[in-house]
């Protein structure tokens, strides 16, 4: 169903924080696998821990969208496992950790777009894409993205709107730096279903209103 609604060229990431919200990530992720979902999101370093050692497939990726502290980045790097930063603190962090461990670190750039929770501010895009352009020996963009919030509620509809206005805005000044942009991905399960024009290269499905 879900790959009927997105179309071709049009990735899927599973959002399976919460234990799959509940339906347990030892049972659901093989299965998903086997609908030919190749990507999966989680909140934390721990609940990567567990989407890691139950994934089937070694093309799997995973991605944790929240907190991830010092000490478990060096762990997500040495697994291939790709994270948000939304502060120049852990990017930093990130870069240092990759040095020592001599493997890139499969990062997504947060942008804040009016979540108002996590997320690199306008004025400090411009310095977060060169920094990241500078230190490509060290780490492997994979993304750039944000979230929209309350995209489930008309009420959120002009919020949503403006939301996207600001995203493109950070894409077009990230046109400008990276020679080749990473995937951009900014819907949620509200957002895929309410608003296609906004899917971009991937959208993040978790408990979908169905």
């Amino acid at each position: 169903f879900l790959r009927s609604k997105a179309g071709d060229g049009l990735r899927i990431s599973s959002v399976i924080k919460g234990n799959a919200y509940g339906h347990g990530i030892s049972n659901y992720l093989p299965i998903a696998e086997d609908c030919g979902i190749d990507h999966f999101s989680v909140f934390s370093a721990y609940e990567a821990e567990g989407a890691h050692k139950f994934r089937t497939k070694s093309s799997t990726d995973i991605m944790i969208m929240g907190m991830i502290r010092n000490d478990e980045i060096r762990w997500a790097i040495e697994h291939g496992i790709e994270f948000y930063l939304f502060e120049k603190d852990r990017l930093e962090s990130a870069i240092e950790a990759a040095k020592e461990i001599g493997r890139k670190a499969c990062i997504h750039l947060q942008i804040e777009t009016g979540m108002n929770r996590t997320g690199f501010e306008k004025e400090q895009w411009k310095e977060v894409f060169e920094r990241v352009k500078s230190q490509k020996e060290h780490l492997d963009l994979r993304g750039i993205c944000t979230h929209y919030a309350g995209a489930e509620s008309v009420a959120n509809y002009y919020r949503v709107q403006n939301q996207d206005q600001l995203f493109k805005e950070a894409v077009e000044l990230a046109k400008t730096i990276f020679p080749k942009l990473p995937s951009l991905h900014a819907a949620s399960s509200a957002a895929f279903l309410t608003y296609p024009g906004m899917h971009y290269d991937m959208v993040r499905f978790g408990g979908g209103p169905f």
